[in-house]
């Protein structure tokens, strides 16, 4: 019996071994012994263990940024709520302006008046400025030039002229990088006045 059993045990081992050498194909990437093989095992294990741990590791980290960036949006809503509710507050019990008051501030707020030199009260003519008389501008100052000429008649192109001062502005805009910083300047104050003025308001 005992026999057998070593025989048995010998067998075993030798069929390990075969395996963990793969059967004497040196080209396979097994182990070649059965201790070699064994240690490969365990060094798995090991692989795979740390790996768990550095995976928990990180979703841990992620759960934490997660639930302090949740804190931070809750209580930045949090303050805006409070922000908000005391300026309606302060907006309920803010006393009116008077109707001179808020003359006066429209007043102040409006661009500078063209002169008659600039934009022809009798006649419509605008004198443009040099940075909007640039070629590629020539439409827009076509459209606006009718459209004063018009309003000098007696139409009423109020509508017509904002919207038509607002798109030559846009292209401004985006034209910005092309121009001095002063003559962009020139150019913008002078649309905005051009715009205001359609609104016979000039003093």
């Amino acid at each position: 019996m005992i026999t057998r059993a070593l025989t048995f045990s010998t067998i075993a081992l030798w069929v390990c071994a075969a395996s963990a050498q793969g059967f004497g194909d040196s080209s396979m990437p097994y182990s070649s012994t059965l201790e070699e093989g064994a240690q490969r095992g365990y060094a798995d294990i090991v692989r795979s263990v740390g790996m768990a741990n550095l995976l928990t590791g990180q979703a841990a980290v992620q759960v934490e940024q997660a639930r302090k960036a949740y804190i931070e949006n809750q209580a930045k809503a949090t303050q805006t709520y409070f922000e908000l509710r005391r300026y309606n507050a302060e907006a309920r019990h803010r006393t009116p302006l008077s109707l001179d008051q808020y003359v006066r501030l429209a007043r102040e707020m409006a661009p500078e008046p063209l002169t008659a030199t600039q934009l022809d009260p009798l006649t419509g003519t605008v004198s443009w400025p040099a940075p909007l008389r640039l070629p590629r501008y020539e439409a827009f100052r076509q459209r606006l030039d009718r459209l004063f000429q018009d309003r000098a008649t007696g139409y009423l192109v109020y509508g017509e002229i904002q919207q038509a001062s607002q798109e030559f502005e846009a292209q401004l805009k985006a034209d910005i990088m092309a121009f001095q910083p002063d003559d962009y300047i020139v150019a913008k104050k002078f649309l905005d006045s051009l715009a205001w003025a359609a609104r016979g308001v000039q003093s």
